[in-house]
């Protein structure tokens, strides 16, 4: 007993160690409360590749002027909680290391997480990273409001080839600015967003299309996007998967025209009676309260 309580204790004195040592390599991240990167991590390692232009920087646009489907759309698309934890969805990351033993993948990465590792590291799966984004993001919800992480994360993202934040991605994809997305639009980067450069056919299409689709609906049924929003939205999304399904690429399926002889979707019933008002957006997380009813009620449809 006496020498495995010792064995403990070098073990504790160890990690503590060990951390106390990464945090003294690790940056700063105050100053981004004010300062908008010009750069990520991710993209200094394409510029090393010779995938990216050296010249190549992020284009900066403040959160205001993305449209609100565009920012809820990405928020209950990549972390549906990011309002209310701090930084670690624990839920998540417990069914993550229960999959892993049962040899399943499965994804418990938070925003800030996400903007840590975006921002600072790198895609490698060793502890020595994993401990570095542990505590990366400690800094980051500690030093900064939701709202500019919120708008840091937007902005950093990758979105597709040479793609990098919602500004570049609203003209590649759709020659618009953010401000502009309609509802399909906005929520068609969470559906892109876990694998950006992967080819949209097959498993991954599938994945995508359903996606979208549940987000579309966590939408509406939070108020975030109107009844008409909702069905003209589920109207482009039917067609442009549609297309991609008969063999269309991806710019061709996005470019051709919504039916307009098709029945309309139907409207699933919502407990809000409204649309959420722009100014409240943030300070109701996405009507994720409305959302989470719904979920409880099990009044949820198939995707």
């Amino acid at each position: 007993m006496t020498l495995l309580l010792r064995a403990t204790g070098l073990v504790v004195l160890a990690c503590i160690g060990g951390i106390a040592w990464v945090s003294r390599e690790l940056p700063t991240v105050a100053y981004l409360g004010k300062e908008n990167p010009e750069q990520t991590s991710y993209m200094r390692r394409a510029i090393a590749a010779g995938r990216l232009d050296p010249t190549a920087r992020l284009e900066w646009i403040p959160l205001s002027a993305i449209s609100q489907g565009t920012v809820c759309g990405l928020v209950k698309s990549e972390d549906a909680i990011f309002f209310q934890h701090d930084g670690f969805n624990y839920r998540q990351t417990w069914m993550a290391l229960r999959g892993q033993m049962q040899g399943k993948r499965v994804g418990h990465s938070t925003i800030t997480m996400q903007l840590a590792r975006n921002l600072f590291l790198g895609p490698e799966q060793t502890f020595d990273r994993k401990l570095r984004e542990v505590l990366l993001t400690r800094y980051l919800e500690r030093e900064l409001t939701k709202p500019r992480l919120l708008e840091l994360y937007l902005n950093v993202m990758e979105l597709g080839p040479k793609v990098w934040g919602v500004a570049q991605a609203s003209q590649y994809y759709f020659q618009k600015t953010p401000a502009e997305l309609d509802a399909f639009e906005g929520t068609f980067f969470g559906a892109i967003a876990p694998a950006p450069l992967k080819p949209l056919d097959g498993s991954n299409r599938e994945r995508a299309r359903a996606k979208q689709a549940q987000v579309l609906w966590r939408l509406y049924v939070s108020g975030v996007i109107s009844p008409a929003q909702y069905q003209a939205a589920r109207l482009r999304h039917q067609a442009v998967f549609q297309a991609l399904n008969a063999g269309a690429s991806l710019r061709e399926a996005l470019d051709r025209p919504v039916p307009t002889d098709v029945p309309l979707p139907s409207l699933p019933n919502r407990i809000v009676s409204g649309e959420l008002p722009g100014e409240r957006m943030l300070d109701e997380a996405c009507g994720y309260a409305a959302e989470l009813e719904h979920w409880k009620r099990r009044d949820v449809p198939k995707f």
